[in-house]
């Protein structure tokens, strides 16, 4: 199929979404939509069935709404909510930072989650000293090969004088 054709079906999508005068047909796809009407007969049966429904669509009697129906939909229209007024200069500054930093809506959520932990992270490191280092540090003098190699596996700092060397 070249570039500027169409198919049956894709002139059956422009039928039914626009009807069937070609003036109200996309302008891009409107020539091929055209060309393929003249060629087939399957695509003019379309586009007269089309033509039917937009006859009988506009021989339907329209009624123009009533000032009742037209007050209440402009009573049940949305509105947009007032914000509280402060210096604009200022708010949107900081809303603007604000957004750019969080933009999943409030940021409450994530600011007491990181108070919460930096709080847990004290109460544990005031707590004790959890350091296995602490325990377990061996003197030069009275270590055997397998304590040496245990603080070598620990990362001692505290190396035997002959690892130094």
């Amino acid at each position: 199929m070249m570039k500027n054709e169409i198919s049956i079906g894709r002139l059956q999508e422009i039928v039914d979404a626009w009807g069937a005068s070609p003036s109200r047909w996309p302008e891009a796809e409107r020539s091929a939509a055209e060309a393929l009407v003249a060629a087939s007969a399957e695509a003019r049966r379309l586009v007269d069935e089309a033509l039917r429904l937009d006859l009988l669509l506009d021989a339907a009697p329209v009624e123009a709404p009533s000032d009742a129906l037209m007050a209440r939909l402009m009573a049940a229209r949305p509105r947009p909510v007032a914000a509280p007024q402060r210096a604009p200069e200022t708010r949107n500054r900081w809303r603007g930072l604000l957004e750019a930093v969080w933009p999943y809506g409030s940021p409450a959520i994530p600011a007491g989650t990181l108070a919460a932990s930096i709080m847990l992270g004290i109460l544990v490191g005031s707590a004790g000293d959890f350091s296995p280092l602490a325990e377990t540090t061996i003197m030069a003098s009275e270590a055997t090969a397998d304590d040496q190699i245990i603080a070598l596996a620990m990362a001692d700092i505290d190396w035997p004088e002959e690892w130094m060397q």
